[in-house]
């Protein structure tokens, strides 16, 4: 018994130092960006991150064809078999969805961006921005090989060394660019491109000496079968996140959309500790799926804890959001308050969305997963559709909170058939009692 509780405890501690260096990087990213809000907005307009805005969500939803879902079935499947050898063919494998596969979808891409661009903005002008745009796409799609192979080996300082020398590249780029240059929105995204490069280039030596170049069909075709399902609940997951972007230009305004672009930066702390968690949380858990009962009680439990920090963020959001607001924006800003609390919200439940979903990704039935992204997404569209128009990007973040309020629903139940695990429902709705009551008062 007592081994077993020094076991234990060795495997929580390890899930939070690795949490504590993922989000520490994270963070020190976020922080480091934030510092800068006071200059962007000095240089940038509404109108400005308006484009950004619309860059950004556009290669989002191109990243969902450029990933193919490989990024969940790279963790799943090099957990399979630990020998080098299998690894190796994983790695490989990976690389050719990478790399050869993106080089293709994105040329193309960038040869009919003209009149893609003028489709999507309503005008002509904004090329330049998107192929900006998915270049960096092709370069940060291709990082995630060597960033999630330093996770699965458990090496977090070495992955939040290049979180750290990202900020240290991207930021000083960013206001060369657009306080030296005067380049405007083609500035701020030239620096996003200039730091892939780089970034891409340091990390070649952690994943090229282990490609093999051959072609295993086999191991493939059920990587792919895998992946696919992920890659449609991908797709459904862009319209629950990112399609309000299209509604506020549609109905409102780019400068709406870039008040909205700010209040979703601002959203990011919750975010930032979902992300760190989901870094060092399945090769924690999947490393014990030999031991089932173990496995779902230390899943349980680390989720509750997990619940606990995001409440007691959101509560630290909603008291300090007006004073950090203040301080960081330009004034021209300062209407972002109650839509980035809202979208904090939305946060957290996207969370909540990604514990309930082990059961299924454990077992691999991942097949009804896209099906309930589309009932959400679906759900949220059409309340954009009603709303968004009148209420602006106020309607558009309180869509996302009741879009993800119905995927975490749908998803417990989905992945309770397949790997039913013991969650602490009491304690998790004392939480979330105690998180609203806070607020309220």
């Amino acid at each position: 018994m007592g081994e077993r509780k020094k076991a234990s405890g060795h495997g929580y501690s390890l899930l939070l130092k690795d949490s504590v260096i993922y989000g520490g990087g994270r963070m020190l990213q976020k922080f480091l960006t934030a510092l800068m809000l006071p200059l962007f907005t000095a240089f940038l307009t509404k109108d400005d991150y308006g484009i950004v805005g619309m860059v950004v969500t556009v290669t989002t939803f191109l990243d969902v064809f450029v990933t193919l879902g490989f990024d969940v079935a790279f963790t799943r499947f090099y957990f399979d078999d630990k020998s080098r050898e299998h690894r190796s063919d994983v790695i490989t494998h990976v690389f050719y969805v990478k790399c050869l596969y993106p080089a293709v979808l994105l040329g193309v891409l960038a040869a009919f961006m003209p009149w893609i661009s003028s489709l999507l903005m309503g005008g002509d002008g904004y090329t330049i921005y998107f192929l900006i745009g998915i270049a960096t796409l092709f370069f940060t799609n291709l990082s995630d090989l060597p960033f999630t192979l330093m996770r699965l080996e458990h090496r977090p300082w070495t992955f939040t060394s290049f979180t750290v020398a990202r900020v240290l590249i991207q930021v000083p780029l960013a206001l060369v660019f657009l306080a030296v240059f005067d380049w405007g929105p083609a500035g701020y995204l030239g620096a996003n491109l200039a730091t892939a490069v780089v970034l891409n280039l340091a990390a070649l030596p952690f994943y090229a000496p282990r490609l093999r170049f051959l072609w295993d069909r086999p191991l493939m075709r059920s990587m792919l079968s895998f992946a696919i399902p992920a890659m449609f609940t991908a797709i459904t997951f862009f319209f629950l996140k990112l399609s309000d972007r299209f509604f506020l230009l549609h109905y409102q305004s780019i400068a709406i959309v870039g008040l909205y672009t700010i209040a979703n930066s601002l959203s990011q702390p919750l975010y930032i500790v979902g992300m760190a968690f989901r870094m060092a949380w399945p090769q924690w858990h999947y490393a014990k799926l030999h031991e089932p009962e173990r496995h779902k009680r230390m899943v349980s439990r680390s989720s509750t804890y997990f619940m606990a920090f995001n409440g007691v963020l959101l509560t630290l959001v909603g008291f300090y959001l007006p004073l950090v607001i203040h301080v960081l924006l330009n004034r021209n800003f300062w209407s972002v308050g109650p839509t980035t609390f809202v979208l904090t919200l939305s946060v957290a439940l996207y969370n909540l969305y990604f514990i309930f979903w082990i059961g299924a990704n454990v077992a691999k039935k991942n097949r009804l997963i896209p099906v309930i992204t589309l009932v959400a997404s679906g759900v949220n569209v059409g309340l954009n559709f009603l709303l968004v128009p009148q209420y602006g990007m106020w309607a558009a973040a309180w869509n996302t909170v009741i879009g993800f309020g119905i995927l975490a629903v749908l998803v417990y139940f989905i992945s309770n058939k397949w790997y039913p695990i013991p969650y602490a429902w009491r304690r998790l709705v004392t939480i979330g009692a105690a998180t609203a009551l806070t607020l309220g008062a």
